[in-house]
């Protein structure tokens, strides 16, 4: 309504000409303002009022079109930056987001985290049950990803199965309990199966962080390869974990993740033995 209340306003301040255009006629004409005042009032008000309802009118109605446009192209927008299935930003965005947040955070001198989630077995998930259970999993797995990101984030649909957080301020440390609380909101959440009265559909995911934290004077698409890579090797490390710089394997437990917010010394080894340690090292179990 911002236009058809500005165009209105402009129609009842243009209708103050049509008085005032006539009292011009009339005293180039030989008569003066306060002979018409007195001698024809009533028409000069009939004249205001008729082109103030007029003006207004025909104003207010043309920029409820003009709003009616503004709308459409930001919905046109929209379309072009959102991914239809789980209204999501699409990975045109982010990586156009990607772009910004890293110009903005370098200025700035404050890190910029990349997590890259990808659901794990998915595939499995659409041979078992078919696209439209597989639909409703990325869906629930998105909702899961928005219900724990921060306003300021921002989360995408960059693959079929692949999420992507990018997370402007952030440090390693947060990042990677990001990506924990991504993790275990999707483990947590259960699809129902159409026709199956108990059968429900669970899934895991893995996740990959890269940091300028990390990677000081790194460029976009070095962050964002990093960030692959770094899921790569959590699917190598047995999944439904998060690798982060240094190759430093996280997986908290929800009992965990209940009872504190986890640092990166409180994160629970993806593997059986009692401390962190680097996929790299030399006494991995």
């Amino acid at each position: 309504m911002r236009h058809a209340t500005a165009r209105a306003l402009q129609g009842v301040a243009m209708a103050a000409g049509a008085p005032l255009g006539w009292l011009i006629i009339r005293l180039a004409l030989g008569s003066s303002a306060a002979v018409e005042w007195r001698t024809q009032p009533a028409l000069y008000l009939y004249m205001l009022a008729g082109t103030i309802v007029a003006f207004g009118l025909f104003g207010f109605l043309l920029g409820r079109r003009e709003d009616a446009l503004v709308r459409l192209n930001r919905e046109l927008e929209d379309l072009t930056i959102t991914d239809s299935l789980t209204g999501l930003r699409n990975a045109r965005y982010f990586h156009a987001r990607l772009i910004e947040e890293h110009a903005a955070t370098t200025r700035a001198g404050e890190p910029l985290s990349l997590v890259i989630v990808d659901l794990d077995h998915f595939k499995d998930v659409n041979d078992r049950y078919g696209h439209v259970v597989g639909d409703d999993v990325l869906v629930n797995a998105a909702g899961a990803i928005t219900s724990v990101t921060r306003g300021g984030d921002t989360a995408a649909r960059v693959g079929g199965e692949e999420f992507a957080l990018l997370l402007p301020g952030s440090d390693t440390e947060a990042a990677c309990e990001a990506a924990e609380r991504v993790r275990l909101a999707i483990a947590a959440v259960a699809t129902p199966v159409a026709g199956a009265e108990h059968d429900v559909v669970r899934i895991t995911a893995s996740a990959g962080v890269a940091s300028s934290f990390e990677m000081a004077g790194a460029t976009p698409v070095e962050l964002y390869r990093a960030a692959d890579g770094a899921l790569y090797r959590a699917k190598a490390a047995g999944r439904n974990c998060t690798v982060g710089p240094a190759d430093t394997c996280y997986r908290t437990t929800p009992d965990t993740w209940r009872r504190e917010p986890p640092t990166a010394s409180r994160f629970e080894p993806a593997y059986s033995d009692a401390r962190l340690w680097s996929l790299d090292s030399d006494d991995q179990p």
